[in-house]
Parts: structure tokens; sequence; C-alpha cells
């Protein structure tokens, strides 16, 4: 059954969806392949996590159309933009259609379950998802699961155990790298150097694993002092204010780190107060914050490979739907990327090609 778009449903995304009229397939589609680590048993505390590469399904094994919907909190930043990015092109070179729906934003719950609810009933065949509330979705992941309709996780973790795969990074790790980073420029014994870490948003798991991560790893160096960590939209307009209330709070600051956006507007605060002494680091990707790293106004950024996350997803769903052997429970990882390795690393893996229009439906 085709997942058409309704009235509500279009009422839902707080975006208008726009589709991909005749898009051609991805070149070398099933090409990409990326490092991770797999758990075995799936899902299971007890595990053990080994390395992996994770490698697509080839297209030629896939039998029929399969029909998957794609739920995220919002799209209104490049970071959810780069993972439809990496959704829709897996679906492409699948031959499978897809919708992706946004709820409007982390406080809109009862958003993402209706729409989880709709693709149900609508037939979808799969469903992934970055889950707004750990435990909120539980009832509507298991009333899939009884339909067989397989749930993928590909953020936001949840603590149903009905959910059929995940493919997403530990945001702890954002952080760790981060920290790790700073202490590597700081070795023990050098001038100390003090920090804000902006937040973003306080209730999502990920943005306080991430600054879990990074306080963990600077706490035992003495010559790194955060200051603060400061909470707030991730939005670039709503970050800046905080980035200028916290240079009159904390005018000897040397570091500013944390979410893309805040890294963003640290970026246009810090030019328009001729502040070049003060180093930038984000804890994840965004097209802003790449440019910013390539042009020297930031000194590094974390990648959770963002769009190759989401393929792994679709891969997922598709690898289960086809009953083929599959990665159950996979950390997608993180990695550091500096001013040095920013001219070699693959880009496509994290982020869209530049100048990609979104689309959010494929047919």
């Amino acid at each position: 059954m085709h997942m058409k778009n309704n009235t509500s449903l279009a009422l839902w995304l707080g975006a208008v969806l726009l589709c991909a009229a005749g898009a051609a397939p991805a070149q070398d589609a099933d090409a990409w392949q990326f490092p991770v680590k797999e758990r075995t048993p799936a899902f299971s505390k007890d595990g053990v996590w080994k390395d992996a590469v994770y490698k697509p399904l080839p297209r030629s094994e896939v039998s029929k159309k399969w029909h998957l919907c794609v739920l995220f909190p919002h799209t209104k930043d490049p970071y959810y933009l780069a993972m439809t990015y990496g959704a829709v092109k897996e679906a492409e070179a699948k031959g499978a259609a897809l919708n992706v729906f946004a709820a409007g934003g982390y406080t809109e719950l009862p958003t993402q379950i209706s729409q989880m609810e709709d693709c149900i009933s609508r037939g979808a065949d799969g469903i992934a998802m970055v889950a707004i509330s750990a435990t909120g979705l539980n009832r509507t992941i298991a009333k899939a699961a009884d339909q067989g309709v397989p749930v993928a996780i590909t953020g936001g973790d949840v603590t149903s155990d009905r959910v059929a795969a995940r493919a997403q990074g530990n945001w702890f790790d954002a952080g760790r790298l981060v920290g790790e980073y700073l202490k590597q420029r700081h070795p023990a014994g050098s001038k100390k150097v003090k920090v804000i870490w902006l937040g973003g948003p306080e209730a999502p798991r990920w943005s306080k694993d991430s600054a879990d991560g990074f306080l963990a790893t600077v706490k035992d160096a003495d010559n790194i002092e955060v200051l603060k960590v400061i909470w707030g939209e991730p939005s670039k307009a709503a970050q800046i204010p905080l980035i200028e209330d916290a240079l009159l709070a904390y005018p000897d600051i040397d570091y500013i780190a944390g979410i893309a956006p805040g890294i963003a507007a640290g970026i246009q605060v810090l030019k328009e107060k001729n502040r070049t002494d003060i180093g930038l680091i984000s804890s994840y990707t965004t097209p802003e914050t790449e440019a910013g790293l390539r042009d020297g106004s930031v000194r590094a950024i974390a990648s959770d490979y963002t769009a190759a996350q989401a393929r792994a997803a679709i891969d997922q769903l598709i690898r289960i739907l086809e009953k083929k052997p599959v990665m159950q429970d996979v950390d997608t990882g993180f990695t550091i990327i500096d001013q040095a390795t920013v001219k070699t690393y693959q880009r496509d893996l994290s982020l869209a090609p530049e100048g990609w229009t979104p689309y959010f439906e494929v047919k």
C-alpha cells in the first residue's frame, strides 16, 4: 500500500513536505560502507561489542517494493536534513517507497505517537525513527511489532524490548571526543583554559549524554575549567543571546564547545565582536560548522556519520523484511575531525551534498 499524505499529517509536519519527482538513483548506491561496533546478543546489557563494517544489502537481493515510514522530532536543521538525505537515498537505492514525517520538536511526543499510529494503520511495512521519548513510544512500538511492522531506532534510544533494530551512535562519545581533543591540545601542566559547554535542549537523552561525556572526560584535567553548561533551544537564533550573555559573564573564556547550532552562532558572534582568541568545537557536524572548520573559525567537530546512520536503519528494515542476515544492534560511533582531516574525511557519510534540495517522499 502506498503511503500517501493526508490533511492531518500535513498539519503535523510544521514544514512543507516536498516530493521527489523522478529522482534518479544515487550513483554507486550499494558502495557505501562505514565502521561500526556490533553488539551480540543484540540489545543485551551483557552483550559484547565487536568492531565491524556495515555494508548495505545489494539492490539485486531486494525482492519487492517495500513501503517505509521515517519519523524525526523535526527537520528544521541541517542535522535532520542529513538524516533525511541518508534515508531517502537508501530508499531509492533499494527501490523502496518512503515518507518522512517531522513531529515539530522534541516536546511533541503526542504528535510522534499519532504519526507512528497513522503509518501502521496505512500499511507501512517498516518504520525507522529518532524517538522523542525513551518510554512514551513503547506502547506504539509494541503495537507495530504485534502487526508485523519492524521498528528501527536511529536516535533517541527507547526502553522497549520490541524494537527490531538499532543503528545509532552513543552521544556520550560525542562529548568524550571533544574532551579528549581539548586534553590533547592542553596536556597536564600547561596553562589553564576555561570552557563553556552549550548543551542544547535539556530534556532529550542525547544532549544530556553528550554533556556528561564531556564533563566526565575533563573532570580530572586540572588545567581545563568548565565554567558552565548552558541549556537552550538547538537553533542558531536561540543560541546567539546565550553566547552573548556568556561572554559578558565570562569575558576571559578560551573555548566554546557543544551543539552545532551553538557553534554556528558562536562563529557569528565572535566575528562581530572580533574575538579571535576563543576556540570553537562542535559536538556534531552541520554544513555551517564544517565550513567553519575549513576556513579556520572552528577548531574541531565531532561526527556521528549522520547520513550513513539513517542509511543503515533503512537497510536494516529491508534486510528484516527480506529475511536476510542483519546486524540488528550497531553503534555507528563518532569521530573527531579537525582542520587537517577535514580535507580527507568522507563527507557524504555525514552530510548531504552541497546544493542538495531536501525532499521527504520517495514513490
